[in-house]
């Protein structure tokens, strides 16, 4: 449970969230701008110092920042999605495997919004997969060379610095993964053009290359060629955080199925006086209170456990989409016009069971320990 410590911060962001975010995201989804202005609302709460904590997986202080993507999410998803870009794939993986030299040149600068961050993993063909990654990173005599093309990278147009996974070969002929810390302004890298999206459009998302990019020893993360423990731990939150956005899609646009339900008609009739309409829902009410209760189990107990965690995404990511589907249909044709935030949160909602992993790959997650022989 969240103590009263971090209540008060939490009220803040909800208010700004229903306040402020609510009159402004229809028009950021539209144009698919980066929210610069609201992004330092938050820097000026400094939400991102939540992450620094290090007493443990569970504490209070990752809780709430866990929160404040729940929160953002009922009015303004793909605000959550930069929120959770920033905290959980630059600042956490710097905070809990960074060395000394790399926490003093970076983690301040993520922490205040200096700099952005954004994490290069996922190619065209690898679906994931570690082992049919083709980037590279050849050490040579003074660091590593690095070879990358990576395919969907969020925050990568505005972001100063790359974490880059790649497959490694030291100079004595060792293989594995390591994440590189890379510059965006460093020689050989680009960045592509922005994708345009379905949902969470306020989120910018490009490919992101790197040629012959040369880096210093000191740019592996950690020091430690610990790469694949490293992007399941990473990931391992992530996919909490994404589950907690699924949260609040499925809540906020269950609040606006509600109300708009609830509007009187002519003769003072109203939806939400329909039976199938009550039924309808009731059904989803249900689910997205399944979906809360998991969470907070996991987050006050399996924080690190990666099958936890892919449990979480899938269900509370088949819920949201679940949710909003069934909003569009019991508002009816109001549910598809673009004037109204019900469609807008049905498309953000079929994303959270894309990125950060897809459905299908959890369920690979989930199943993996029933595969070993007894």
């Amino acid at each position: 449970m969240i103590q009263n410590n971090y209540e008060t911060l939490l009220q803040k962001i909800s208010d700004y969230t229903h306040q402020q975010l609510a009159n402004v995201s229809k028009e950021y989804d539209s144009t698919e701008s980066f929210p610069q202005v609201l992004l330092e609302d938050f820097l000026e709460l400094d939400i991102f110092r939540l992450l620094l904590d290090e007493e443990d997986e569970q504490s209070e202080s990752l809780q709430a920042f866990m929160e404040i993507i729940r929160i953002v999410s009922h009015e303004f998803a793909a605000m959550a999605s930069i929120l959770l870009t920033q905290g959980t794939y630059a600042i956490w993986p710097l905070q809990r495997y960074g060395t000394k030299r790399q926490k003093d040149a970076y983690l301040e600068k993520l922490v205040s919004g200096e700099l952005l961050g954004a994490f290069a993993l996922h190619e065209a063909q690898d679906e994931g997969n570690l082992d049919l990654m083709q980037s590279t990173a050849i050490e040579t005599e003074t660091g590593w060379r690095i070879n990358a093309e990576k395919e969907t990278v969020s925050n990568s147009p505005v972001a100063g610095l790359f974490f880059v996974v790649a497959k490694t070969r030291k100079i004595n002929g060792d293989e594995g993964i390591g994440i590189f810390i890379v510059e965006a302004d460093q020689a050989g890298v680009t960045v592509g053009e922005a994708s345009d999206k379905m949902g969470i459009r306020a989120l910018p998302v490009a490919p992101v290359y790197l040629n012959n990019v040369e880096v210093n020893k000191d740019a592996v993360l950690g020091g430690l060629l610990a790469g694949k423990e490293q992007v399941e731990t990473i990931f391992t939150k992530m996919k909490i955080a994404i589950a907690m956005q699924a949260l609040g899609l499925a809540e906020g646009s269950l609040d606006k199925g509600l109300h708009y339900a609830s509007l009187e008609r002519n003769f003072g009739k109203r939806l939400i006086d329909i039976d199938n309409t009550q039924i309808a829902l009731a059904e989803v009410k249900s689910k997205a209170f399944a979906t809360s209760t998991m969470l907070r189990y996991v987050m006050q107990h399996h924080m690190d456990d990666p099958i936890q965690a892919a449990m979480a995404k899938l269900v509370a990511s088949d819920n949201a989409i679940e949710v909003t589907e069934t909003i569009i249909q019991v508002t009816g044709g109001y549910g598809y016009m673009r004037n109204n935030d019900i469609e807008r949160f049905a498309r953000d909602a079929k994303v959270t069971a894309i990125y950060g992993g897809s459905s299908h790959s959890q369920k690979k997650l989930i199943a993996k320990p029933w595969l070993t022989k007894r």
